[in-house]
């Protein structure tokens, strides 16, 4: 997936449509838009709603809808906040990213049940339990971002641009 790819049908999902929406205002009025991966820290992501907030059933099991294998993209908040200050700062923030879209990214794709299994390397997860995950509605295995023309137009690259899994195996306290 590119920038350029088609984007979540506006139909089937309304929260799509209001983004859609919204990156449209922007762009006709000379905004830039940056589109940003799945959002972690060390307690903030899609790992700590899964291990921490995610109550268990009766066995002790937390089961979530969705594929295990399912593909997603992270990106850690500092990495978003210093692509956005690129973009802000840009050398010729003139025609060469107004009006365009900018898709953010570590570049290192991961899977739902990957996701849990490196949290589990930090010393604040080590003790959960992978959740069971049951499947969806929908055989939608996710997107592999590419972020090449992003970074290159930009001039920008992730700090924590190893891996999701690097940066939890670094939290051993």
């Amino acid at each position: 997936m590119t920038e350029t790819s088609p984007t979540a049908d506006p139909i089937k999902n309304p929260r799509a449509a209001r983004l859609i929406q919204a990156e449209k205002r922007c762009i006709q009025n000379g905004g830039t838009i940056l589109r940003l991966s799945g959002l972690y820290t060390l307690e903030r992501g899609a790992h700590n709603y899964w291990l921490e907030k995610v109550s268990p059933d009766e066995e002790g099991n937390i089961k979530l809808k969705g594929r295990e294998d399912g593909i997603v993209n992270l990106l850690h908040y500092d990495d978003a906040a210093n692509a956005a200050m690129t973009a802000i700062f840009h050398k010729s923030n003139t025609d060469d990213i107004r009006g365009k879209i900018f898709l953010i990214s570590d570049g290192n794709p991961t899977t739902r049940k990957g996701i849990c299994e490196s949290a589990m390397k930090a010393a604040r997860y080590k003790d959960k339990k992978v959740p069971i995950f049951e499947g969806g509605d929908s055989d939608d295995m996710g997107k592999i971002y590419d972020s090449t023309w992003t970074n290159d137009v930009l001039k920008w690259k992730p700090v924590f641009a190893s891996s999701f899994e690097d940066f939890m195996a670094s939290n051993k306290e």
